[in-house]
């Protein structure tokens, strides 16, 4: 691979409720029924591959072929052996394409890729134009924050493998893929609206209610805390007015208006809390500061975000 990065550098590269799917034709779930070497060498073929492979299409093109064959449990491991793979293979990945982007000739003409990215339109390079393809037929996303290119896991494209997995997986890989399209963070600040990540945050908690002992439970858990830390706490710039320090009543009403849209949530629990505490405040959030219009968190809305995390541990960790 470094090789062939090298070369490029030089302008010539080579409500998530998911239902148990019907299964599919030549999906077996008796292991008694299966091909011998799908009872217990598969698992240790796809680690082997990844070990090997010098590329991700490599890997992708072992599971295109070999998850129709295996058990819903067995297509669980090889998934999780995939995500393994791309944390080991994606830093890497990365680096090396930096060093192809600090060429002039490649940097612009990757610029010919456009907004939204279309590989496609790389015009007069055709190694270049393939490379890039390739690493896109390998289930990564080509991904661009302030000017600068990288890749990353197209969760969206690896939906193709949900009807082999299990309703955990296939409910995880629901939440990746909405946020791989669209972060619900940028520049400092929540770049979706509060009732998008309203939803992102009960889809997640309905992860949690249907997968408490999930295989993606723990990194679920942290999504959820991300989204509502966000959700309840960020106030940069578009939640506080500047001259009475108060909630901006939209934000508040954001608020009211996803308790009374999920009565029965445990989401809700945390909400009408802060809620009760933003009441008592006369939604006032922050005291005013003395050498600028903001000073500290008022001290029960700083003792709330604080204890914003030991709250989540005790609605969703036994």
């Amino acid at each position: 691979m470094m090789m062939a990065i090298a070369a490029a550098g030089c302008g010539n590269p080579q409500g998530v409720t998911v239902q148990d799917p019907v299964r599919q034709e030549g999906q077996k779930e008796d292991t008694a029924q299966l091909p011998p070497e799908t009872k217990e060498d598969v698992l240790d073929k796809f680690k082997l591959i990844v070990s090997q492979a010098k590329d991700a299409g490599e890997v992708v093109q072992f599971l295109d072929t070999h998850l129709p064959e295996v058990t819903q449990k067995q297509a669980d491991q090889l998934f999780l052996e995939l995500e393994d793979f791309y944390d080991r293979y994606l830093p890497s990945l990365n680096d090396n394409f930096a060093t192809m982007l600090s060429k002039p000739e490649t940097s612009q003409k990757m610029n010919e890729v456009g907004y939204p990215i279309n590989i496609n339109n790389i015009k007069g390079d055709d190694t270049l134009k393939q490379w890039l393809l390739d690493q896109q037929a390998g289930g990564l996303a080509l991904g661009n924050t302030e000017g600068e290119f990288f890749w990353k896991v197209d969760y969206k494209a690896l939906q193709k493998y949900d009807k082999y997995v299990s309703n955990d997986i296939r409910s995880y890989q629901a939440l990746k893929s909405e946020e791989a399209e669209k972060s619900y963070f940028e520049d400092g600040t929540i770049a979706i609206t509060r009732e998008k990540l309203g939803d992102r945050i009960m889809k997640a908690e309905l992860y949690l209610t249907e997968n408490p002992e999930g295989l993606k439970a723990k990194e679920v858990l942290q999504m959820y805390k991300d989204y509502l830390h966000a959700y309840l706490t960020d106030f940069r710039y578009d939640a506080i007015d500047d001259r009475t320090l108060k909630l901006l009543p939209a934000v508040k009403k954001s608020f009211q208006t996803f308790v009374n849209t999920h009565p029965d949530a445990k989401t809700t629990v945390i909400v009408q809390k802060y809620l009760n505490v933003i009441n008592n405040n006369k939604d006032v959030i922050y005291e005013k500061g003395t050498n600028s219009i903001q000073g500290p968190l008022k001290k029960d809305i700083q003792s709330f975000w604080d204890s914003l995390n030991n709250e989540v541990d005790s609605l969703f960790v036994a």
